[in-house]
């Protein structure tokens, strides 16, 4: 573990200045990362179904964790942090945010599988926390800007980047006949394990490459649009060709004034344009006895963490659909008033990584993934989200997510595997969940924005 600053190390104490902005571009924290230099750190997260935006840029301090401990590390540096700060706000005004990311293994490898060079996930690293030096937030209608000491960032003069509609794609054309075989083949040693009773669940994932390499802020543009009941996330470290970008559905866990909201959601049916379609398609995924045992997998091993905390849940009984742009899903919200002593971070710890996309058990569903999925996950299917010194925040599973990176874009998704599963129907599910962003990443300009969109950083 190592707590570093931007461009000092740590030593704190630090001053943040925040202040309203109440018209023009700046009113949008994607106006901003338009404009920032395409080498600077960079989180963003905005849910439009929330009415919340957040954008933080360049890094106040960083602290690169790994290791069984990350999440506990991360904690414990995070309460440092707050400490450290002294804040000038309006009453109203949001607290400063810090920014969180963890890989879905708690150690990255140095080389990426099974091409065996230089991992283009090693600049995330297995876990990352930074404190951004200017963070913008738009919520209700109004947008603050907070600046840590003496940083600045290019003030955006011009709106976000439109959104460019999604070309019409078929996953399949980007994946050779062996890289399909390969996945169905996952799917057979996940049945077969299944059958001898060493697995309830498994969770295969797959990944494919395009080589086109889409300018950022259009693409997040597009996905808020698409997308506006998910968070539509990006992550950038500073320095690195590379930036993490999704809209996921996923929540695993949001705290607001210590109460608990998180959710089991597994179990998968595309969308259809003609409504009887499409509802009798939500209704098959309602009556599934596979879909439903995959579902209930998830529900019991959020009911057991949280019961590991302390953390008395409630959840009705029965799931009901989350109907999405291209797909839905057996969605179950669970609530619950958190101890004290329980914060975000505890919580993340304990649900990551959940059945959904792990399977169970996870010591069997592991080894079953590091010995035969062939594929990096880097930061797919991990948590990543944000905190306040009030202690509310919100971490999502980065599901429907891809990395832009020096040769293109990679894309990755997962389907969940119980008994009764079918190989070559698993495969259609992933091409389902691979669609959500294909079209878009092709339909976005390439990286090599011209068009001047900000003035100088004032001091």
């Amino acid at each position: 573990m190592a707590l570093t600053a931007d461009p000092t190390p740590f030593a704190g104490p630090m001053r943040a200045t925040t202040v309203e902005v109440h018209t023009g571009p700046a009113t949008d924290p994607l106006a901003w990362l338009a404009v920032t230099p395409s080498d600077d750190e960079a989180w963003f997260w905005e849910v439009p179904d929330d009415d919340t935006s957040w954008v933080g840029l360049g890094s106040a301090a960083v602290l690169e964790l790994g290791g069984d401990s990350r999440f506990l590390d991360a904690a414990g540096a995070a309460a440092r942090l707050w400490k450290s700060i002294h804040l000038r706000a309006p009453d109203d005004a949001p607290p400063p945010r810090i920014a969180g990311g963890f890989a879905f293994d708690e150690n990255l490898p140095e080389v990426s599988v099974p091409l065996r060079e230089p991992s283009p996930w090693m600049a995330f690293g297995a876990g990352r926390l930074v404190l951004p030096a200017v963070q913008v937030v738009r919520h209700a209608d109004r947008t603050w800007v907070t600046r840590i000491d003496d940083h600045d960032r290019p003030t955006p003069l011009l709106g976000a980047p439109t959104p460019t509609p999604a070309e019409l794609v078929d996953p399949a054309e980007h994946a050779g006949p062996e890289a399909r075989e390969h996945y169905r083949q996952l799917v057979r040693l996940a049945l077969a394990a299944i059958d001898r009773g060493d697995l309830a669940k498994a969770v295969p994932c797959r990944s494919i490459h395009v080589d086109h390499r889409p300018e950022p802020s259009p693409l997040l543009a597009a996905l808020r649009d698409t997308y506006p009941a998910c968070a539509t996330l990006a992550v950038r470290p500073a320095g690195a060709d590379t930036i993490f970008i999704g809209a996921t559905p996923e929540r695993l866990a949001a705290v607001h004034v210590g109460h608990l909201h998180t959710a089991a959601l597994a179990g998968s049916a595309p969308r259809d344009d003609d409504p009887a379609i499409d509802a009798a398609l939500g209704q098959g995924l309602l009556t599934s006895p596979k879909e439903r045992a995959e579902h209930d997998v998830v529900v019991e091993a959020v009911d057991r963490a949280l019961d590991g905390l302390g953390v008395a849940d409630r959840h009705p009984r029965n799931p009901t659909l989350l109907r999405l742009h291209g797909i839905q899903h057996l969605h179950t919200p669970i609530d619950a008033e958190l101890p004290d002593g329980v914060g975000l971070l505890d919580l993340v710890g304990v649900l990551h990584p959940t059945p959904a996309v792990a399977g169970h058990p996870g010591g069997q569903a592991a080894h079953l993934r590091a010995v035969h999925e062939g594929m990096e996950r880097g930061w797919f299917a991990s948590p990543v989200g944000w905190m306040d010194a009030s202690g509310d925040g919100e971490f999502r599973v980065a599901l429907r997510t891809g990395l832009v990176h020096n040769g293109g874009t990679t894309l990755y998704a997962g389907a969940g595997v119980v008994a009764g599963s079918d190989p070559d129907r698993e495969l259609a599910e992933t091409d389902v969940k691979l669609r959500t962003l294909l079209g878009l990443v092709l339909a976005t300009p390439p990286s090599g924005r011209t068009e001047p969109r900000a003035m100088g950083a004032t001091p």
